[in-house]
Formats: C-alpha cells, sequence, structure tokens
C-alpha cells in the first residue's frame, strides 16, 4: 500500500470523493483544499499561488499554470510508505509525478452531468466563467482516453458515491 492518485477533469467529483475517503478513515490529502497546488507562471516558473475567477482571465491563464510540486508528491509518498493514501487533484504537470503513485485512479463522467456540476459547485470557483467553462469541456472531450491511455484505471463518477468510493478503494487495495 501506498499512494494513490486520484485524477479527473474539474468537477468529475474528487473533492467529494476526498471527503468521503476522510469520512471512512483514510487519509486523503486535496490539492486544492491542502495548498498543495498553486499557479505558476509559465515563463519564470515563479510562484504566483492562489487567484480567484476574476483575475483568472483567458490572457492570465495563457500565462499560469495550476502545478504541483513534485518534491511534495515525494514526501507524501515517502510518509504513506506501509499504509494507503490518497491525493486527490489535477494538475498541469500531473505527469511529473505519475511514477511516484502506486496507482492512478481518474474519475469520469458524462457531459450533461459535468455541465451541472460546474454550474452548481459552491466550494470551486473554476469553471464557473465563459471560458474556464469552455476550457473544461474541451478537456472532456479527450481526457478520459489520455487517462487511459496512461494507464490510470477509469471509475465512472456518476454513480452514487459509495459505490463510486467502493470502486475506488476496490482497485487502490488490489
Amino acid at each position: 500500500m501506498s499512494l494513490v492518485y486520484i485524477t479527473g477533469i474539474s468537477g468529475s467529483g474528487k473533492s467529494t470523493v476526498r471527503r468521503e475517503l476522510q469520512k471512512r478513515g483514510y487519509t486523503a490529502y486535496g490539492v486544492d483544499e491542502d495548498g498543495i497546488a498553486a499557479f505558476y507562471h509559465n515563463d519564470s516558473g515563479e510562484k504566483v499561488g492562489q487567484a480567484d475567477a476574476s483575475a483568472r482571465t483567458e490572457e492570465w491563464r495563457a500565462r499560469h499554470s495550476w502545478r504541483m510540486p513534485r518534491e511534495t508528491v515525494e514526501k507524501l509518498a515517502n510518509e504513506a510508505e506501509g499504509k494507503l493514501a490518497f491525493l486527490c487533484g489535477t494538475v498541469s504537470n500531473d505527469q511529473d509525478s505519475w511514477k511516484l503513485f502506486d496507482k492512478v485512479i481518474a474519475l469520469t463522467v458524462d457531459t450533461d452531468t459535468l455541465e451541472r456540476r460546474l454550474t452548481n459547485r459552491s466550494e470551486n470557483d473554476f469553471g464557473k466563467s465563459e471560458h474556464e467553462r469552455r476550457m473544461v469541456l474541451t478537456w472532456q472531450e479527450y481526457a478520459a482516453e489520455e487517462y487511459r491511455r496512461l494507464g490510470a484505471m477509469l471509475v465512472d463518477s456518476t454513480r452514487p458515491l459509495g459505490e463510486v468510493v467502493d470502486r475506488v478503494l476496490e482497485i487502490a487495495t488490489r
């Protein structure tokens, strides 16, 4: 057992799955909620930190990426040695850390459910602006195939939460 990465596009249910794993007694980190990821300037590599929806214009997004430091993932993987822990989120540089995870699980969702989740989400403003919504819907077109190509196990997150988390645990413990 060790560190399992639960990823998927924005609105696929990663934060909800993280909370349910925590309720069940598992160690589960969120790249957003636990401050593991931040925005970085693409050219300089300088950490910018957080940015609210009003700051994340199309022009700003073209110059910045949401990333997590590999060193942080290495630390979490070392801490998870011998036990089961989860890191839930998605970042633009997750493939830099892909090999540090024992398993990678990608949550998938259909477009109608995705749009409903983005519209109704209250804990995260990503995907609320029109340009970010378009970005997420573009990712939706190819995300599942890309995750599959990279070797992730896919889990349909449109199922009831208990079933989704049971499936995640089944994959993580085999």
